[in-house]
Order: structure tokens, then sequence, then C-alpha cells
């Protein structure tokens, strides 16, 4: 088994996030508006060699945890954009929403 590289957003809870959110808008009807919450905005289940494409598009290394809490500022979004499947590319305008809206992001690797 290879690597299993995901990118993580935490931050907080806000009602106009919901479409950008994994779960069902209904699963969210009673989380309170603030509430720190938790994202899998992209992940990479093919290995190692995609989890580190992904990891570098990122400004990470994939094994190196210093790396780890992303800059999303510093992310190559047209990276993202070329490393993502054409049924994806609804993730990297999830990951602009919210990194606008003040998440944390970080790389975690598996595997």
């Amino acid at each position: 088994m290879g690597m299993y590289g995901e990118v993580l957003g935490i931050g907080p809870f806000r009602r106009e996030l919901v479409p950008f959110l994994q779960q069902p808008a209904e699963w969210h009807e009673a989380t309170h508006e603030g509430s720190v919450i938790a994202v899998r905005v992209f992940a990479s289940p093919e290995g190692s060699s995609r989890s580190r494409e992904l990891a570098g598009c990122m400004g990470a290394e994939a094994w190196d945890f210093n790396t780890h809490a992303l800059d999303p500022w510093r992310v190559d979004v047209e990276a993202v954009r070329r490393f993502l499947y054409s049924d994806e590319a609804h993730q990297l305008e999830c990951f602009l929403m919210l990194r606008d809206a003040g998440f944390e992001f970080y790389f975690r690797p598996n595997g």
C-alpha cells in the first residue's frame, strides 16, 4: 500500500459555507455559527506519487512534518487545478472559499 495524502481545512462554521462542505446541508442544521469544524478538502488515495504531487501543489513535502501546516496564500492554485480530475474541480472552489473564510489548512500523509 502506498501513501494516502489529504488536505484538511479547520475553521469556524458559517452558514454560507454549507454548499462547500462535504456533508449534506441538513447535517449542519444544529451546527452553531463559529463552531470549529474540520473539512477534508483534497484527497489522493491513488498512492504515493500522486500524494507527493498533492503535497507539492500545496507547498509541502509529503514526509516533512515541518511543512504540513500550509500557508493557503502560497498554494499553487494553477498546479492544484491541473492536479484535480475534471469531476473534482469543485474542490478547488471549496478550498478558495474556505481560505477566504479564514480556515487553516494541513497536509496529512497516511501510509
